[in-house]
């Protein structure tokens, strides 16, 4: 039996072991010289909340920590140097197949705790797998024997993997290049180092625009759904200080998204300054980076399993997962998290 099959009975019995939000208003521990350590894979970010002021006058320090890519932000959540790690939705569905042990809710190392992206758009795609124009590429078959970017761990690894399975190729029948994280694999693209890439558009939209490169699939033709999401380890969710000041942390951040919508002069100065980068890409990003918290849902999670189920498949990872033990609901409710994801006209 295939597990998606058992997701909506499988995920209800999950999450009920995890703590409710109602179990942090009964006794919330004092959170005054607590610290919050939290990563993400660019300074916007960071620089965008300070200057939205959600956070201020909370009773605990956050820190943020700057990571690029999924690899360094596992790394740290391991060694127990971050309290939330920075990466793809997909990120713990390729960790758990290559884990040596099976994880089941007791065992889990980590779980994922925040999840969120912009409205669906055919102008603004956060994932992508593209292609060097002069290559002639139009379709995914025709990236055998082709030089193909990616970065290990996030949802541009799963992009990667997913267009393999659509081609029907393996990894040797191409010529797989990986790179430590998205930034470095999009310049390689882009100065032709690399024929195929899969990851973010922003830093390659330069490139497609200009027509030296092009559009082959979208997260919606691999079906990725496509989430940026903060994954927390067990330890950490089993201390009541630390989910004490999450729950906060969210119900703070949870205004940050309305603020982004109101504010697009001050984003798009935050942008310019923080990453360098041009007004239309500034404009750009302004749109990938605006958004919701996304609910953890039965059918968020039949999603997430679905591509799961499409990578074992395709034999792009060694081992069927069982998706719903990753995903920790318990800061929905504080996140205002909604569901479906919404969708532009």
């Amino acid at each position: 039996m295939r597990l998606n099959t058992l997701l909506p009975a499988a995920f209800v019995a999950i999450t009920a072991l995890f703590v409710s939000p109602a179990a942090f208003a009964q006794a919330a521990p004092a959170l005054q010289g607590t610290t919050l350590t939290v990563a993400y894979q660019d300074p916007a970010f960071p620089a965008l909340v300070e200057k939205s002021g959600v956070l201020n006058g909370s009773p605990y320090k956050v820190d943020w920590v700057l990571l690029t890519g999924p690899a360094a932000n596992l790394s740290a959540l391991y060694a127990g140097r971050v309290d939330l790690g920075h990466m793809g939705d997909t990120s713990l569905t390729i960790e758990q197949a290559n884990a040596r042990t099976e994880w089941t809710t007791e065992t889990i190392p980590l779980r994922i705790i925040a999840g969120w992206r912009n409205a669906y758009s055919k102008d603004f795609p956060p994932l992508i797998t593209a292609v060097r124009s002069d290559t002639k590429i139009t379709s995914p078959q025709q990236i055998k024997g082709h030089k193909f970017g990616y970065n290990y761990g996030g949802y541009n690894h799963a992009q990667y993997l997913a267009t393999l399975v659509q081609a029907g190729l393996k990894e040797k029948d191409i010529e797989p290049i990986k790179f430590n994280d998205g930034a470095t694999s999009a310049a390689a693209f882009n100065s032709g180092q690399v024929e195929v890439y899969a990851g973010s558009l922003a830093p390659v939209l330069n490139t497609i625009r200009s027509g030296a490169g092009r559009i082959l699939l979208t997260d919606r033709d691999t079906t990725i759904p496509a989430l940026g999401v903060w994954t927390a380890t067990a330890s950490v969710l089993k201390d009541p200080v630390k989910t004490a000041a999450l729950q906060d942390f969210f119900e703070r951040l949870s205004g940050y998204w309305p603020w982004h919508d109101a504010h697009r002069e001050d984003v798009l100065a935050v942008l310019k300054d923080k990453l360098k980068i041009s007004d239309e890409r500034a404009s750009f990003e302004y749109k990938l980076r605006s958004g919701n918290f996304i609910a953890f849902t039965p059918e968020l999670i039949a999603q997430e399993q679905k591509i799961a189920d499409i990578l074992y498949d395709g034999n792009a990872i060694r081992k069927q997962v069982n998706v719903a033990v990753e995903y920790d609901p318990r800061f929905n409710q504080a996140q205002k998290a909604v569901w479906p994801v919404p969708a532009e006209p």
